[in-house]
């Protein structure tokens, strides 16, 4: 905690001197009225990531009440990336200061976008057992995907557990596979 106070009494000691600088070199009007209009171009960002961020969160939302997401009503990964983006520009714009607009500016840049996507897939990927246990958390103690593997999975397995080991759903079927050469296509039409 006393990090995270240290850092944000530097960011606004930097924030305060820029603000001095450029009210030196061009006019202090024209730095407040520049903050002024990254005010309101930093709302409206905010509402327009909200517009498109809003029916996700209803949808994770609903999952605690046990109905599961429709996948295709699910926005593209990239426009998710770029309300995300926007977002957090629109609250730095809303800082008064001139690096936090320098950095909310970067952020509306698409390389720097898809850097971070990169970087929280990784992250994604490298914690994921922390993932599903924050998420069984904000579920109140249940798995997201219910009994299956989960964490009140009647297979005692846990989280990682596999459902088709010994003891899971009963007889394994051993065989091999054969590759299938005649596909029938059935359609509505045929009878």
């Amino acid at each position: 905690m006393g990090a995270v106070v240290g850092i944000a009494l530097v960011w606004f000691v930097i924030e305060m001197l820029l603000w001095y600088l450029a009210a030196q070199f061009f006019s202090g009007w024209y730095v407040f009225f520049w903050f002024i209009a990254a005010a309101v171009l930093g709302v409206m960002m905010i509402k327009k990531a909200a517009g498109t961020l809003n029916p996700m969160a209803q949808q994770m939302k609903a999952m605690q009440n046990g109905v599961i997401p429709n996948p295709a009503n699910q926005p593209a990964e990239s426009t998710v990336a770029k309300s995300v983006a926007t977002g957090l520009a629109g609250v730095l714009l809303l800082l008064p200061g001139l690096l936090s607009d320098v950095i909310a500016v970067v952020l509306l840049l698409p390389v720097v976008q898809r850097k971070l996507t990169n970087a929280a897939k990784n992250y994604a990927l490298k914690n994921q057992d922390k993932m599903m246990q924050m998420m069984a958390k904000q579920m109140g103690g249940q798995s997201p995907f219910g009994a299956m593997g989960g964490m009140n999975s009647p297979f005692g397995k846990g989280m990682g557990g596999n459902p088709f080991a010994k003891g899971g759903f009963g007889t394994t079927v051993d065989g091999e596979a054969k590759t299938v050469k005649d596909i029938k296509r059935i359609s509505a039409n045929d009878e």
